[in-house]
């Protein structure tokens, strides 16, 4: 991979009770996305592993597309 990669893969999953059709994405981090995640885990002692570092990102990220929709 490339020292400056973030690969995102997009898969489709049913769901075994309802049969609806779900996404879901792989996130395969490398070189300084990486290392930046790694940082942030070591300076934030809640951060246990990367799935709650990504998950906060995308939240935070979201809200603030969300709040830049609104102006």
């Amino acid at each position: 991979m490339n020292n400056n990669t973030i690969t995102i893969l997009n898969e489709e999953f049913e769901n075994d009770k309802t049969g609806e059709k779900v996404q879901g994405i792989t996130i395969i981090m490398d070189g300084k996305f990486k290392e930046v995640v790694d940082l942030l885990m070591k300076k934030n002692p809640n951060y246990t592993n990367y799935t709650e570092i990504v998950r906060d990102a995308l939240f935070n990220g979201i809200n603030s597309m969300i709040v830049e929709c609104k102006k």
